[in-house]
């Protein structure tokens, strides 16, 4: 085998590789999102039916832990404000580290695709670029736009509620209250590095970083 084959046979393998663990991250970056998603609606429905949330969360924690004795739900409520700040830092995390890894795709796909004659390897760029539909440029925007805007909505409302409902006194209030702002800074970060990339492309090639931002599975 010449050294040229033997090049191309490690750039291959390296690529599927890199494939491999793009699949891996879509599938954790969807598992953080949709734990997101979860907490945002079990913080709604503390907004809207208060009482009735208290209720069913206090049993199914209990349920679940075999506690008997009285739950401080102010306590409970902190901790729910914890745990979407870290499953938000884990989901944008993974979606810059996959759009990152979607451009180093494309140069790998680029490299193998000059050794053959015809459009090969091309799975990840120009083959999935190619008359994209109009239904995956609006998932995207849901996603990258819609999302951290409605998310940052909700968090507003529920750490003002917090406040109303325990006062400036509470300790717990200041928590819930640096919570949200930590949540808050990471949705301003992740939005300027999402679409602070899309402005530093050209004109050509915007289109494919408007898509890439947040690839749907196949």
């Amino acid at each position: 085998m010449s050294s040229e084959d033997t090049k191309l046979q490690i750039l291959a393998e390296h690529y599927n590789s890199t494939y491999d663990t793009l699949v891996v991250k879509i599938k954790e970056r969807d598992k953080f999102f949709l734990l997101v998603l979860v907490i945002l609606i079990v913080k709604l429905f503390r907004i809207y039916t208060p009482e009735e949330a208290i209720l069913v969360l206090t049993q199914l924690i209990s349920s679940r832990l075999g506690v008997t004795a009285p739950l401080n739900f102010s306590f409970i409520e902190s901790v729910i404000w914890f745990c979407l700040l870290a499953a938000v830092l884990r989901y944008f995390q993974s979606v810059v580290y996959l759009e990152r890894q979607y451009d180093y795709t494309h140069k790998l796909e680029s490299q193998l695709s000059a050794h053959f004659e015809n459009s090969a390897f091309v799975r990840e760029s120009s083959a999935y670029l190619k008359n994209f539909p109009l239904f995956l440029n609006w998932a995207s925007f849901l996603y990258t736009v819609f999302f951290p805007i409605l998310l940052m909505v909700i968090i507003g409302c529920k750490v003002t509620y917090d406040f109303r409902l325990m006062g400036f006194k509470s300790l717990l209030s200041w928590f819930n209250g640096l919570v949200f702002l930590a949540i808050m800074t990471s949705t301003v970060l992740y939005l300027i590095v999402i679409h602070s990339r899309k402005q530093g492309k050209k004109a050509g090639s915007l289109k494919s970083m408007f898509c890439a931002s947040y690839r749907i599975k196949r």
